[in-house]
C-alpha cells in the first residue's frame, strides 16, 4: 500500500470531519448546551443531542459522543394523554455526563441521567438510571459489569496478543504486515521518544493540548 494514499484517504478524511464535527458543537454551545474543551462527535451526521431546553444538557471534558449517540432531555408520552383526555403534562429533566466517557455506538441516555467521570458505555446501551464514576456499563437498560479500572487493566494485557493475531491473519492472506495497518496498536511500537517518526496524529496521546 502507498503511505501517501494512505494517509490521503484516511487521515485527511478524518480531519475533515473531524472539522465538522467540531463545528457541530459550536453550534450546540451556541445554542446553549454545556460542552467542555476535548469532548468529540465521531459523525455529526448520526447524532441526536435534545437541544429544544439547551440548559438541560451539560457533557463534560474529554467525552467520545459516538455514531448513533442520543441524549433526550423530555419525552412526549403525555402526547397520548391529549387523544384520551384532553391533558398534556410535560416530562424533562437534566443530563449530565461527567469528564473523560466513552459512548460506545448506538447509546441512548435518557432524561434525568447522570454518568460519573471515567465511564465507558457499551454498544447499543440505554441508559435509563445514572451511573456512578469509574464504571463500565452496558445493556437495555444499562446496569454497571465492572469498574474503570479493571477494565483498563484487562486491556493492557490483552492488546499485544490481538495485535499478533492481527498480524498472523494479515499473513496468512498472502501478504506481509505494514505499519499502517497497526496505526491503533501504537503501543506496540511507538511511545514518546518516537512518534514523530510516524505519518499519523499521535500527538494527541504524546503531546495532547492542555487545557
Amino acid at each position: 500500500m502507498n503511505i501517501k494514499w494512505f494517509i490521503k484517504k484516511h487521515v485527511f478524511r478524518q480531519k475533515s470531519m473531524a472539522q465538522k464535527c467540531s463545528e457541530y458543537i459550536e453550534t450546540l454551545r451556541r445554542k446553549g448546551v454545556k460542552i467542555g474543551e476535548g469532548t468529540i462527535v465521531n459523525d455529526y451526521r448520526d447524532i441526536l443531542i435534545d437541544y429544544s431546553r439547551p440548559e438541560l444538557v451539560e457533557i463534560g471534558k474529554h467525552v467520545f459522543l459516538h455514531s448513533g449517540t442520543k441524549i433526550l432531555t423530555h419525552d412526549w408520552a403525555s402526547w397520548c394523554f391529549v387523544e384520551s383526555d384532553a391533558k398534556f403534562y410535560p416530562s424533562h429533566a437534566k443530563v449530565v455526563l461527567g469528564n473523560n466517557i466513552w459512548l460506545g455506538e448506538n447509546v441512548t441516555i435518557c432524561k434525568g441521567v447522570s454518568i460519573g467521570d471515567n465511564c465507558i458505555i457499551g454498544i447499543g446501551s440505554i441508559v435509563t438510571k445514572s451511573i456512578p464514576s469509574g464504571s463500565v456499563a452496558v445493556g437495555v437498560p444499562a446496569k454497571v459489569v465492572g469498574t474503570y479500572q479493571d477494565y483498563m487493566k484487562k486491556r493492557s494485557k490483552l492488546y499485544v496478543d490481538e495485535a499478533i493475531e492481527y498480524a498472523n491473519a494479515i499473513l496468512d492472506s498472502g501478504r506481509e504486515p505494514l505499519v499502517e495497518d497497526f496505526y491503533d496498536d501504537y503501543p506496540c511500537f511507538v511511545d514518546r521518544t518516537n512518534y514523530k517518526e510516524y505519518n499519523y496524529p499521535y500527538d494527541r496521546v504524546f503531546a495532547p493540548p492542555q487545557f
